[in-house]
């Protein structure tokens, strides 16, 4: 009686083909939007730290072309603006960043030295405090030291 099993010599071995794979585009990576966008917040920044205001300004408006829900672009932007002494569009930018993050320290700050310019020492107090209530003492130091520095001097 033979076997139904079959067995490694009933089947015969294929030869091997060479596998070649079909041909396809080159693909260049990309930077992830995340990437690209922590390249023009540095970049803003560090021109903003420069006293390249206008430059900054721009690097934080492709910022905000490319990601308009961030809202420290917009905080970042007004801080520029208010340096160069456009305080319309610094509110205007202070306000799209705090729809956008209610709780962001630094856009306090920049409404309370817009106030205390224009002479709106109750109102540069308000936001001044909330600036220094908000403001993270470690990651921003120096934005920190600007709101409680602002804030001992407002009737001075």
């Amino acid at each position: 009686m033979e076997s139904s099993i079959p067995t490694s010599e009933a089947t015969p071995k294929q030869p091997k083909q060479n596998y070649t794979p079909p041909l396809t585009k080159s693909i260049t990576p990309t930077a992830t939007p995340e990437v690209e966008a922590l390249f023009l917040y540095s970049r803003g920044l560090n021109l903003f730290r420069a006293e390249k205001f206008i430059e900054s300004v721009n690097a934080f408006s492709t910022l905000i072309k490319r990601m308009p829900n961030l809202a420290i672009a917009y905080k970042s932007r007004a801080a520029a603006y208010y340096h160069m002494e456009k305080f319309e569009l610094a509110k205007k930018d202070i306000e799209q960043a705090l729809l956008l993050d209610v709780d962001l320290g630094g856009a306090y700050l920049y409404l309370g030295l817009i106030h205390k310019k224009e002479g709106d020492i109750e109102l540069a107090q308000k936001n001044l405090q909330m600036a220094v209530n908000l403001i993270h003492p470690i990651r921003e130091t120096e934005e920190l030291r600007i709101a409680e520095s602002a804030l001992g001097n407002l009737n001075k």
